[in-house]
């Protein structure tokens, strides 16, 4: 027992602190961020709020109710856009994009549609 939260099991409190699922992927995003030089200091406010909404989306998915659900539905869109703000789109679809177009060709017909293409 601890003397913070009585009543609490030491195995449930350590299961609540322990980092989920979101915390952990994100965490490795920022690292590669960092690594990837894409991250720079002005990002620390977002990495804090992303890191705290991380863990908003952990705290719910241990504990699903109502309370929690509303939750998960509000803060999935500010989340998604502060890693896009962070530049962090493999934290947002950690499949392999799209590669780019090799040629005019290969750009969708809409797209042509609608921006023209290119004159020589």
């Amino acid at each position: 027992m601890t003397d913070a939260l009585p009543g609490m099991e030491e195995e449930t409190l350590a299961a609540l602190t322990k980092p989920g699922q979101a915390e952990e992927g994100l965490r490795r995003a920022i690292a590669a961020g960092w690594a990837a030089g894409t991250l720079v200091d002005e990002d620390a406010g977002l990495i804090g709020s992303a890191l705290v909404g991380a863990r908003a989306l952990d705290a719910a998915d241990r504990t699903p109710n109502a309370k929690t659900g509303y939750l998960v539905a509000a803060l999935l869109t500010p989340y998604r856009e502060t890693l896009a703000a962070l530049r962090l789109p493999a934290a947002v679809t950690p499949s392999d994009p799209r590669a780019p177009a090799a040629s005019q060709t290969d750009t969708p017909d809409w797209l042509r549609d609608a921006f023209g293409t290119p004159s020589d």
